[in-house]
């Protein structure tokens, strides 16, 4: 693209149009923003982010810093303007001007686990699942058993303070920056803020990756590309999915359960510590390649990641592209979602078992698709961790920790990141409904979800099916998780009303009856 087209692309519009999200200006739906934080709705745009996670040590305390933190947390309206001034300074970057993008606001948002909200009096938000913290459903979600594990009680092999009583997790506060030392002036302004009212139990710190890598998780593969279009609050691309607000937004239309007045304009996040076990990804997709004549050095173990995660690496679907990436579209924001999976015929390209087709059908032979809408999440991850080295890449020294920091938003855990997990992902008879175009036969267990499906106990022997297009009923196993949670929560993230009520210490009831 010529610099005069790239000008002009980015005058049409007032927020980076590159991005999974771009906000509807004005919205055409009856949503206040200023009552939404804005990691919700449209993201946080962001090169560093933080999670601070803590328990409350004084009530009054808390309450009190809240008041004084409350002005920094960032609404979807905030987190709006602050994508125009990133628009404006890449604007100003394309005509040679100087912008610095660390003069662009860090951006801060705050959530709570039950466990606070019933330390702080708050009552239900009328979510059975989000009654149990994350640990107590680790099981079901498929959470490797510690060592000390039994049969009579499940213990995850998650890091201990994930799991110290002591120190019980009440909360997170989500810091998002576009510069190292903006983030770390964040954190203490964080600290700053709250005082001694909080023990901050741990941090957790993530960086988008540099350069070619930038946006891509740690297996190689653009991260990010398919996020709901929310009616009337998103300008969507081409093919992106639709859901009404209420999907992920309480009190917002769409939204189907009744709840308390003070509930709306909050949601449910879910996060998720996922180790990623690179070396071992590269040897299977190395071990199991799909070679091709003339293939280049690598391709056929590129092919195999791409029929196991339903994306070649540039985030190209293979579905609009079977044998080899096509960087150009995989990176174009109009055309890597402007597929569909038709009739079914497209098994022989994309496996019904592949990873974006287990997290998002988008059609189904049996199931409808408004109810595929229902069940859609908003996400927003960020890779940990150190860059591999090439020893371990090699396997010469042991592989450091490394993953992504998983966060999803949802107004219903059992229609959204639970459901998505324990029902799809770790699922064998899902997805149903599905035949052998050749063989004629019903492909009624296809398996796992390769990337991040989990077989539940300490055998971990996992499969999937539909790999090998001229026997789509062949097992490919796979003998050891890819990936691994080393822990997680789920946290309620109030609207801005509900904190001026949790600050003031107003009654938060929960419905009668």
């Amino acid at each position: 693209m010529s610099l005069q087209a790239k000008l002009e692309k980015a005058r049409q519009s007032e927020t980076p149009e590159n991005r999974a999200v771009v906000p509807l200006i004005p919205p055409t739906v009856n949503v206040d923003l200023k009552n939404i934080q804005g990691d919700v709705y449209p993201t946080f745009a962001k090169k560093y982010e933080g999670f601070l996670f803590f328990t409350i040590k004084d009530v009054n305390a808390f309450r009190s810093g809240l008041r004084d933190f409350r002005s920094s947390i960032t609404t979807s309206e905030d987190a709006i303007n602050i994508l125009k001034q990133i628009q404006k300074a890449r604007l100003a970057n394309i005509e040679n001007q100087s912008k610095d993008l660390a003069n662009i606001p860090n951006q801060f948002n705050i959530g709570l686990s039950r466990a606070a909200m019933d330390l702080l009096s708050i009552g239900d938000i009328v979510d059975s699942d989000f009654k149990k913290s994350m640990l107590e459903g680790a099981k079901t979600l498929g959470d490797i058993p510690a060592p000390i594990s039994t049969g009579q009680k499940f213990i995850p092999d998650w890091d201990q303070h994930w799991m110290d009583k002591e120190n019980p997790i009440h909360g997170v506060v989500v810091i998002a920056s576009q510069d190292d030392t903006c983030y770390a002036a964040a954190i203490q302004h964080v600290k700053d803020q709250f005082k001694t009212s909080i023990r901050i139990n741990f941090e957790l710190d993530g960086k988008v990756r540099d350069g070619e890598l930038k946006g891509h998780e740690f297996f190689g593969f653009l991260d990010g590309i398919s996020q709901p279009a929310i009616r009337g609050l998103v300008n969507p691309h081409k093919g992106q999915l639709p859901c009404d607000a209420g999907v992920i937004i309480h009190g917002t239309p769409g939204d189907k359960i009744q709840r308390p007045e003070w509930t709306r304009g909050g949601t449910i996040m879910a996060f998720r510590q996922l180790q990623q076990f690179v070396f071992e990804w590269d040897q299977f997709v190395i071990e199991h390649a799909i070679n091709r004549p003339g293939d280049k050095p690598g391709e056929g173990a590129h092919r195999r990641g791409a029929k196991m995660f339903g994306r070649w690496q540039s985030g190209c679907p293979i579905n609009l592209s079977e044998n080899h990436d096509d960087t150009k579209l995989g990176g174009d924001v109009e055309r890597n979602n402007d597929f569909n999976y038709d009739d079914g015929k497209d098994v022989m390209k994309c496996p019904i078992t592949a990873h974006t087709r287990k997290m998002a059908p988008r059609v189904n032979p049996v199931i409808p698709q408004k109810h595929l809408e229902e069940l859609l999440i908003m996400r927003g991850s960020i890779p940990y961790g150190e860059e591999i080295k090439p020893e371990e890449r090699r396997g010469e020294v042991p592989e450091k920790d490394r993953g992504l920091l998983f966060a999803s938003y949802q107004s219903v855990l059992g229609k959204g990141f639970k459901f998505i997990q324990e029902g799809w992902a770790n699922a064998t008879n899902f997805p149903p409904g599905y035949t052998d175009p050749k063989s004629l036969q019903p492909m009624g267990e296809p398996g796992f979800d390769p990337i991040i499906g989990a077989a539940t106990g300490a055998e971990r022997l996992r499969f999937t099916t539909g790999e090998d297009s001229e026997n789509l009923l062949r097992k490919l196993d796979m003998p050891r998780d890819f990936i691994k949670a080393r822990g997680g929560e789920y946290f309620w993230v109030p609207g801005m009303a509900a904190i001026d009520m949790i600050i003031s210490n107003k009654p938060m009831p929960s419905l009668k009856g």
